[in-house]
């Protein structure tokens, strides 16, 4: 595939990108060697090892040991701080540009024993991804990305797992968990090729010798969807499957970052192979945990991504997903239910959204002759037609799947067993069906936390205007249909009634 370097402002590209990580590579390698060989001992047992010549050195077998013995203590430690680090009297060698250097606080941990602790709370998965910065002087081509900031923080995720509806989105999870703003004190910003490396590299270690440490999750399934049409539901109730062994993200900001804002939706900065690798990274660090009870992970990603799905499937092609659709006006009514419809997300990208504009240059029209029930149309079936084209290309892990009043029993008798490959018993069915009686977007209002759940579909088209009735018949309508059609629809393709 031809490489796409981004042309965004100060980056590096060609040669200069090699080069630079051709020197990085040299530079741990030195750092290897000055070290006798054991800069990983160095790393878990906490200390820098004794100059030692190489005859009277550890053999690796022990070296190996003496590593694993101190991961088993990770985490642990009295002294790990819980604070983001701050230089105080000037900057210190572990803190550059305001990312903590990991690879240098791990190999040196007496030199700074606060940075030490912060890039071990990294290792062990004690801290999580919480977001990532595509900055100006970044660099991605198809074979290595710089210049992104990973930003770490403690989630606690107990409420979401004690009541999914209160805490429905990764926001509240992130609110509940004290991580919010970028001035939160617990907050950890690294590179995120470093951090990558060294927690691949820690992991394999752990697996190699069937040691205690961080399990990397199992990632059971994703939900795309067209928005307003049953995805919240579809993140409750994947949490309540099995709240103890199920870490669900919904609508989280890292896999967004890396599916929209590395390369574009049009890919117009990179490839979509050079998206998916920064995807399958992000991916790989939010489905590390701490918590030995946790096995399945499951992601809900905001309805836009759907526009870069086949990013996704690139980055993760055995892994199901499914996609979430709605009758048109329907959506378009949740959707435009707004004071101000021109503040509503459909109608936000006319100005941003390349393939909306690509749609709308197929069509008769100008844009300024559009209005908003019609950019709020298009913007959805430029959603339903990129799923559809994915789903179709799959070849049976990709499923379109209706909203509509029975929808719980969508997910209990065929999304999630046979699908997504998941146990639902007795138990985890009473759950699922409890929480799917509640309405999540009640939260945060005067009286209940939230309320019962009132189907609207009857309501919404018995309101809608001529103008969106007209629009939906337009431009949505031909989607809805196509993927009504398709043999990898959910009643196509499992029979159901």
């Amino acid at each position: 595939m031809t490489e796409i370097r981004s042309a965004r402002r100060g980056r590096l590209k060609g040669n200069s990108t090699r080069r630079r990580s051709r020197e990085q590579r040299e530079r741990i390698a030195a750092i290897l060697l000055s070290s006798g060989g054991c800069l990983l001992v160095c790393w878990l047992l906490g200390f820098i090892g004794s100059s030692s010549d190489n005859s009277g050195g550890p053999t690796p077998k022990r070296d190996r040991q003496a590593r694993l013995a101190a991961l088993r203590k990770m985490g642990n430690d009295p002294g790990d701080a819980s604070s983001r680090y701050r230089p105080s009297g000037g900057r210190r060698k572990k803190m550059r540009h305001g990312l903590l250097q990991m690879g240098e606080a791990l190999s040196d941990p007496e030199d700074d024993p606060e940075a030490t602790a912060l890039a071990r709370r990294i290792l062990s998965a004690s801290t999580h991804l919480v977001s990532i910065e595509v900055t100006d002087d970044s660099s991605v081509d198809d074979e290595r990305y710089s210049g992104i900031v990973a930003t770490f923080c403690r989630l606690d995720f107990s409420g979401q797992k004690e009541a999914p509806p209160e805490q429905p989105m990764f926001k509240d999870v992130v609110r509940f968990s004290n991580c919010e703003g970028g001035a939160a004190s617990n907050m950890i910003r690294v590179d995120l090729v470093e951090a990558v490396q060294l927690v691949r590299e820690f992991d394999a270690d752990v697996a190699s010798q069937d040691a205690s440490g961080p399990t990397v999750l199992d990632l059971k399934g994703v939900v795309f969807h067209e928005s307003r049409c049953g995805s919240t539901l579809a993140a409750n109730t994947m949490m309540a499957l099995n709240p103890e062994t199920n870490r669900v993200f919904s609508e989280s900001r890292p896999p967004v970052e890396a599916l929209m804002h590395t390369c574009g939706e049009d890919y117009s900065e990179c490839s979509a192979r050079a998206a998916a690798n920064v995807l399958r990274d992000v991916i790989y660090l939010m489905g590390r945990s701490d918590d030995t009870k946790e096995e399945s992970l499951f992601f809900k990603f905001q309805s836009v991504t759907s526009r870069t799905l086949a990013v996704f499937r690139l980055a993760f092609p055995t892994t199901p997903f499914i996609f979430l659709y709605r009758d048109p006006v329907e959506v378009m009514m949740s959707q435009l239910d707004m004071p101000r419809p021109s503040k509503a997300n459909c109608v936000a990208s006319k100005r941003s959204s390349p393939l909306v504009h690509k749609f709308v240059k197929e069509t008769p029209y100008q844009m300024d002759e559009l209005d908003n029930e019609e950019f709020c149309a298009i913007h959805l079936a430029t959603l339903c037609d990129m799923a559809l084209q994915n789903i179709e290309d799959a070849g049976g892990l990709g499923l379109a799947v209706k909203y509509r009043r029975d929808l719980v029993h969508d997910f209990l008798d065929v999304v999630y067993p046979q699908h997504f490959r998941v146990a639902v018993d007795e138990a985890a069915r009473a759950r699922v069906l409890k929480v799917s009686g509640t309405y999540s977007k009640n939260r945060g209002q005067q009286g209940d936390r939230y309320g019962d759940f009132k189907p609207d579909s009857a309501q919404k088209k018995k309101m809608a205007s001529p103008e969106i009735e007209d629009a939906a018949e337009s431009f949505l309508q031909p989607s809805f249909d196509a993927l009504e059609k398709s043999e990898y629809n959910l009643n196509n393709r499992y029979q159901t009634s």
